[in-house]
């Protein structure tokens, strides 16, 4: 697209078309919301010509003033209000330039009328009045250069055809009709400017649109890559820690608990050595996928924390729920049954997890104080023989006590 709005931009003067999307474009931008421009000079157009029946009475005299007075009342006058009427709404620019023509060629018709009905030293004054009506309405009217030229074609041909059929150009006529009537050519230019103009300023807006679309979608995918793990898809430790903070926030705020669970790969370092970088990169990417899937299914954000590490922030589960949720990613990375080439034979890699779960609260330290937890709760695991899923020992004695006791739900320890 860009391409093509600086060819568009660079575009020799007398190709005024735009490659066909972004002529469309441009048409379906610019198409006319209301007709209260040409309505209102209609409106005006109505006022002059009333006001010229002055002119008409000192041409024609009291005793012929009545064929100009009809002319105007009785035919121009019920055109122009016909031609208001149709433009209610949101009229095309062709309803538009029709409104126009046929408003003007009648008017030019009723002029060109009283050129050959008034006396000799009034013609000229009605010829030009009459080459005067398109060029005001091609000018004022907002029409496309196409239609310009259909507009002023039409009257161009209909005042020569005039004065050439009432005897106006004859051999002993003047030259005033005929320089008269490229008057009515003069709104073609205009038009031909105006709409160049009008589309130089589109190709100008939309490419600064573009480039504004654009360099959003390369915000969006540096903010992507900013906080995404390259090997396995996940979120990174950078996103973990900020929707920890916002999630500790969110939790003081409403009162509920806050659940993180740390999962670590056991014994991956025997693995890589074993087995090499590339084989521990694959269960990397294998364990991610899995418990991804337990971790989202219970509304929680699952991130590689580090090396073989993995968080999972579980937002208003309570230390039990957490600690189902991770037993049951951890029995999922089990039943996957991937070889652990460096521990025995029959051995499969697994992962050990620690859980910890808080209120947050004035006496609470932070975040920090809740990934403490975890990863003591972690430390536990391993000690106890990995492959197990340990809840924060003060936390599970807490709850286990209220319980005992029949509180009414697990505290923070």
């Amino acid at each position: 697209m860009q391409s093509k709005i600086e060819r568009s931009l660079r575009r020799p003067w007398h190709q005024l078309a735009l490659p066909p999307v972004l002529e469309a474009l441009y048409l379906r931008e610019s198409t006319p919301t209301s007709g209260r421009i040409v309505q209102s000079w209609l409106a005006i157009f109505i006022l002059f010509n009333i006001l010229s029946l002055k002119t008409d009475f000192d041409a024609f005299g009291p005793e012929r003033f009545h064929i100009p007075l009809i002319a105007t009342l009785g035919v121009f006058v019920p055109v122009a209000l016909g031609s208001i009427l149709v433009l209610r709404g949101r009229p095309s620019h062709r309803r538009q330039t029709l409104a126009a023509l046929v408003t003007a060629i009648v008017d030019m018709v009723i002029v060109l009328n009283s050129a050959r009905l008034a006396p000799p030293e009034h013609v000229n004054t009605y010829l030009i009045f009459a080459a005067l009506v398109p060029l005001v309405v091609g000018m004022i009217a907002p029409m496309p250069f196409r239609h310009s030229l259909w507009f002023c074609g039409s009257a161009f041909l209909l005042y020569v055809a005039g004065v050439f059929g009432l005897g106006f150009a004859g051999v002993e006529a003047n030259g005033v009709p005929l320089l008269v009537a490229s008057l009515t050519l003069v709104p073609i230019k205009l038009a031909y400017s105006r709409e160049w103009e009008a589309k130089r300023s589109f190709l100008l807006g939309l490419r600064e649109r573009e480039q504004a679309t654009e360099l959003a979608r390369a915000n969006a995918r540096l903010a992507t890559l900013s906080e995404t793990d390259p090997l396995t898809g996940v979120p990174n430790r950078r996103l973990f820690d900020r929707s920890l903070a916002e999630a500790w926030a969110q939790a003081g705020a409403q009162g509920d608990r806050l659940c993180v669970a740390l999962f670590d790969i056991d014994h991956f370092k025997l693995l890589n050595d074993t087995a090499g970088h590339a084989e521990g990169d694959r269960c990397i990417r294998q364990i991610a996928t899995v418990l991804t899937a337990s971790v989202s299914a219970s509304g929680g954000l699952l991130a590689r924390y580090g090396g073989e590490e993995f968080a999972a922030l579980l937002p208003g589960a309570a230390l039990g729920s957490g600690t189902q949720i991770a037993e049951a990613a951890r029995r999922a990375v089990a039943d996957l049954a991937v070889p652990h080439p460096g521990l025995r034979p029959s051995a499969l890699l697994t992962v050990s997890v620690g859980v910890a779960a808080l209120q947050p609260g004035p006496a609470e330290a932070g975040p920090a104080a809740l990934l403490k937890r975890a990863d003591d709760a972690l430390y536990a695991a391993k000690k106890l023989g990995r492959n197990r899923v340990e809840p924060h020992p003060a936390q599970a004695q807490a709850e286990a006590l209220v319980e005992a006791e029949g509180g009414l739900g697990p505290l923070a320890a």
